[in-house]
């Protein structure tokens, strides 16, 4: 009942809500997921580099080649201690929030490194940063900066996982973006065997 160009932008419109719509019903099972009690556990085991590799893979589309890898001369190849899926989610969701607040043409960075018995990876920006106020919502579901086009349960679902895998995040402002490191464990005594293969 209207012209071509007008149904063209209301099916447009139409298909981006959808998306949308998808995108936050996928993410509040995953949330209902880690905060229940099933397992996730597929017996797949991932190195530091790996989930890196991955959750590169799995961030948003368009963007993924802004994000430039860092790695050290040396990283253990130990597998880590939680299910793969679960470090892949958290980590793509950090990498979609610094490129979703950051310009279009400025890097967001991931460095990796272990410590120990810990793997941390770090996401850091270079976008407008974000105001003291504001740092401590990041975590709270459904919570969005006035900026923000999320639905606002990426970061939630990272902080769930943390808890649940006994790992840890934190946020640090920077004069020109921000910077946060994703702390999760590593499997003890696991032999390096078991990883799967890099592609």
């Amino acid at each position: 009942m209207t012209d071509a160009q007008v149904r063209d932008q209301a099916l447009e419109h139409a298909e981006l809500a959808t998306d949308r719509l998808h995108s936050t019903l996928e993410q509040l099972l995953l949330l209902a997921r880690v905060e229940g009690s099933l397992s996730f556990d597929d017996g797949v085991l991932l190195s530091t580099e790996q989930v890196a590799r991955t959750a590169i893979h799995d961030a948003c589309a368009g963007d993924r080649e802004r994000i430039r890898l860092v790695l050290p001369g040396s990283l253990a190849d130990t597998p880590l201690g939680l299910p793969s899926v679960l470090a892949i989610a958290a980590l793509r969701n950090l990498l979609d929030n610094a490129l979703r607040h950051s310009p279009a043409d400025t890097p967001v960075q991931l460095a990796l490194r272990t410590d120990g018995a810990r793997a941390l990876f770090e996401v850091r920006d270079f976008g407008p940063g974000i105001s003291d106020e504001d740092l401590q919502h990041l975590t709270e579901r459904f919570w969005r900066s006035s900026t923000s086009s999320g639905c606002g349960l990426g970061l939630a679902i990272v902080q769930a996982i943390v808890q649940r895998c006994k790992g840890a995040l934190r946020f640090q402002r920077e004069v020109d973006g921000l910077r946060v490191v994703l702390v999760l464990p590593l499997l003890s005594g696991a032999p390096s065997e078991k990883l799967l293969s890099q592609a």
